[in-house]
């Protein structure tokens, strides 16, 4: 099939229209799809723009900036991340084309229609992280392939770095890639060219790596505290973490692809792998051997894989053939027709489908008709500030509503913005209103104001709780819940230096 130069440019065709058809399937469920929680969260970043954030490094908030120029809309937001599976997929066929392999259509369509490729339309930290690890390995190969051949390739180099550092700047997962740069040369290309490469990448990273150390001297080591200590909830089920793990890599690479790795596995030993193909396998192999380490500790989420997913596909190109890439397509192509069918059958059920799980309506609920559950509160818009007890819902209304929400009490771990955006001293005595999805622990967040009133709203038959607060009490708040915050989210270790802290400063806390 495709064997002819006419073909070739049928291939080519048929290709694009893949991309266009996979385009607006993907436009389409980002219309469809409510904002997600997350997603509004990262568009407050938009709104608030700053060098550094407490869970992440900043670039897909100043991307969100840039993006809310121009409109708010979230099918506008999310355009990126629709649009990032069509380039991945676009650069694994370009890839594959250079190198005149006759698999390049069929692995490039296989991983465009892989499920997690079709449905995954939210912009989270991920999108760019992903983008600029997929052009740091490309020009990574470049520089590798240009020292063999003994020309110039610190250009090559040079934006090896660059991208890798923006990735940086986009999510800590990147550190994992530049390890694996290092590994690579150490093991592969020991010569001063490779080594002075390296260090042109450690200096293209360094900056990046400077100005985010800079904004946690100034934030209270946010990043630190967070990505080390706090999340680092550990978990003794390694077997547990184990099975969940290589469950998570079937899914993403589907049962055939597998299959097929394991079938050939006698030819595939006798195969030399090209150079694209060998360096793209240490991309995807080393991260992920490094995870199976990590489950003895925690357990593995699907987005950790995410930045190195494309390169398995590039490795693997040569490994199956042409009938085999062909079938592994149509599986994953009727894997994702099931997935869509599903999103489809949830999104157009009436509400009164889930009223077996009260949250699961109220958050299905929420998303869908935020108009609704904002035109309940309009009558006290000008009298109370509006709070939740969850950042997602919170975020989720503040993106639907000229007013913000603040987070009421402890908060979670996560997505600890607010602790900037809001001075509670500022509050003290003001009016302020608390909507919950549940009456559950209503009841503990009264002794925080002079007075109080309950009541709850209807929306569409769904039932959403109101704590009515008049002269909020600062001091007692202070007392019991900002210096709980302060103990369990701003806990600074005594060997990092401490250049400003906003929260503490603001509350007179140690």
């Amino acid at each position: 099939m495709f064997s002819t130069e006419l073909d070739k440019n049928k291939e080519r065709s048929f290709f694009l229209k893949a991309l266009l058809v996979v385009f607006i399937i993907r436009l389409s469920i980002s219309i469809w799809l409510p904002i997600s929680g997350d997603e509004a969260y990262f568009v407050i970043w938009g709104k608030n723009l700053d060098y550094g954030y407490y869970d992440h490094t900043p670039f897909v908030g100043w991307l969100l900036a840039a993006l809310l120029t121009i409109s708010d809309a979230v099918w506008w937001l999310r355009l990126p991340s629709v649009l990032l599976p069509l380039f991945l997929a676009y650069g694994i066929y370009h890839i594959l084309q250079s190198q005149k392999s006759k698999v390049a259509l069929w692995v490039a369509l296989t991983f465009l229609v892989a499920p997690v490729n079709i449905i995954n339309i939210l912009i989270t930290t991920d999108t760019p992280l992903v983008f600029f690890s997929f052009i740091s390995v490309w020009y990574f190969y470049h520089a590798i392939t240009m020292s063999d051949k003994n020309e110039n390739a610190y250009k090559y180099f040079f934006l090896a770095g660059l991208f890798l550092g923006l990735a940086f700047f986009s999510k800590y997962f990147a550190v994992l890639l530049g390890f694996t740069y290092g590994l690579y040369i150490v093991l592969f290309h020991r010569n001063i060219k490779t080594f002075k490469g390296l260090l042109l990448i450690l200096l293209m990273v360094l900056p990046f790596v400077l100005i985010n150390l800079w904004w946690n001297y100034n934030n209270c080591w946010g990043n630190i505290l967070f990505n080390l200590y706090n999340r680092s909830s550990s978990s003794n089920d390694s077997l547990n973490n184990l099975f969940k793990y290589m469950g998570m890599l079937v899914y993403l690479f589907s049962p055939v692809l597998i299959y097929y790795l394991i079938k050939n596995i006698t030819t595939i030993r006798k195969i030399k792998l090209n150079k694209y193909e060998h360096i793209y396998l240490w991309m995807i192999a080393v991260p992920l051997i490094l995870f199976l380490f990590l489950l003895l500790q925690k357990s593995i989420g699907l987005h950790w894989v995410l930045s190195f997913y494309p390169f398995a596909f590039v490795a693997a190109a040569s490994l199956l053939n042409i009938k085999q890439w062909r079938i592994t397509f149509y599986f994953m192509l009727a894997f994702s027709v099931i997935h869509l069918l599903i999103i489809s059958a949830i999104l157009t059920l009436p509400i009164n489908t889930f009223t077996s799980s009260k949250f699961s309506i109220q958050d299905y609920m929420f998303g869908m008709y935020p108009d609704k559950f904002l035109d309940k509160l309009k009558s006290y818009e000008d009298n109370y500030t509006f709070a939740m007890v969850s950042y997602g819902m919170a975020s989720v209304a503040s993106y639907h509503s000229s007013k913000h929400f603040i987070i009421f009490s402890e908060g979670s771990v996560h997505a600890r913005i607010d602790d900037k955006l809001t001075n509670y001293k500022k509050l003290n005595g003001k009016n302020i209103l608390l909507v919950k999805r549940t009456k559950e622990n209503l009841e503990m967040h009264e002794k925080y104001f002079q007075s109080t009133e309950r009541k709850f709203m209807q929306v569409d038959g769904v039932r959403f709780e109101l704590l009515l607060g008049q002269g909020f009490k600062y001091k007692l708040y202070r007392e019991e819940i900002l210096t709980k915050i302060n103990s369990s989210y701003y806990d600074i270790p005594d060997w990092l230096p401490i250049g400003q802290c906003s929260f503490k400063e603001k509350y007179t806390l140690d």
